[in-house]
């Protein structure tokens, strides 16, 4: 049986853990890594100050380096590190907060509205004219 790919996502945030964009902007400034999951014109277009940039389709690949590499505290293990994905609207990031947790990342959010909610709530984004 074939499924649908937002049936897919509702069943991926089903499982995962979301937040609002409010919620996500208290983490702003914390030891929280922010990810981008978008493609890359997406990404230049505008994201998230101080959010890493990691697409889609390399999270697999990559996630384990970058969080490696990123994150601020060597106490935390790396599975403990807290990480927030969003994407344009939040069906992406869903999809690779559960990759993520399948991975392994016990503290992965999804924020949800992605990008765009991030936008309508005016709340800060760097790259954009």
């Amino acid at each position: 049986m074939l499924v649908n790919p937002s049936d897919l996502v509702a069943k991926a945030k089903a499982t995962i853990t979301e937040c609002s964009v409010t919620e996500a902007h208290e983490h702003l400034g914390s030891n929280a890594l922010w990810i981008d999951i978008r493609e890359p014109a997406e990404f230049q277009r505008g994201h998230i100050p101080g959010a890493l940039y990691l697409p889609r389709g390399l999270l697999e690949f990559n996630l384990h380096k970058l969080v490696d590499t990123a994150r601020s505290d060597p106490n935390t293990p790396h599975e403990e590190q807290t990480i927030i994905l969003y994407c344009g609207t939040g069906g992406r990031s869903a999809l690779a907060a559960k990759t993520a947790e399948d991975l392994g990342y016990k503290n992965v959010i999804s924020m949800d509205g992605g990008i765009v909610a991030w936008a309508q709530a005016q709340l800060p984004i760097e790259g954009t004219g």
